[in-house]
């Protein structure tokens, strides 16, 4: 389970422009598809890690003193259960 992201939205150039620095220079289709899968590899552990520190950050807010209604209404499209359960993987994460 991840903390909903809505709310935010990525810039389609700026996307496009990524992808484009990884793949511009490669004519040959078999290596277009290792070069992508590398990249999509290492983004998805970009991600994993930014959900850990947004897991963190709520963690420590609700220790210091924010409830978890209070840290539902400041994250967009969270429930109050998605929040406890990331609270609680963020508390885990700072041990």
């Amino acid at each position: 389970m991840t903390t909903p992201t809505t709310g935010y939205e990525a810039e389609p150039s700026d996307v496009a422009a990524e992808v484009a620095s990884h793949l511009d220079d490669i004519t040959d289709p078999l290596e277009r598809y290792h070069r992508a899968t590398a990249a999509q590899v290492h983004h998805k552990a970009v991600v994993a890690a930014f959900q850990q520190e947004r897991d963190k950050a709520l963690a420590q807010l609700n220790a210091d003193g924010h409830s978890y209604e209070k840290l539902t209404s400041l994250a967009p499209g969270t429930t109050r259960p998605g929040i406890q359960k990331a609270v609680e993987r963020g508390r885990k994460l700072m041990r």
